[in-house]
This record gives structure tokens, C-alpha cells and sequence, in this order.
């Protein structure tokens, strides 16, 4: 028996409640984090090391 949803989704209720945006910037930001955490564990590098190297970039004008 398929099980079918009753109501409305999470995003609309998070709209109803004015909490969508909100919502979804904490979450694109939770997974940028994970992701650079992943990249500095897979380069075997602490975050001290990665904001050093950051600071050594050269900035667009």
C-alpha cells in the first residue's frame, strides 16, 4: 500500500510561518561547512592552514 502525504510539505508550512529563507540560509550554510570540513579532512588540513593559505591569496580590486 503506498502511503500517501497528508497536508502540505515542510516548505510551505516554513513559508505559512514567514521561516522559509531563513531556513534555507542556515541550511546552504551547514552544508558549505560540511563541505569545506570534508575537503580540509580529505587535504589533511587544520583550519589554521586554510585561513594562512585564504590570507595569502591575492584580492580582486
Amino acid at each position: 500500500m503506498k502511503k500517501q502525504n497528508i497536508g502540505s510539505d515542510f516548505d510551505n508550512f516554513l513559508a505559512e510561518e514567514g521561516m522559509l529563507e531563513e531556513a534555507t540560509a542556515v541550511a546552504v550554510k551547514r552544508v558549505i561547512a560540511w563541505r569545506i570540513e570534508q575537503e580540509m579532512s580529505a587535504q589533511n588540513m587544520t583550519k589554521t592552514a586554510m585561513a594562512k593559505e585564504d590570507a595569502d591569496q591575492p584580492r580582486l580590486p
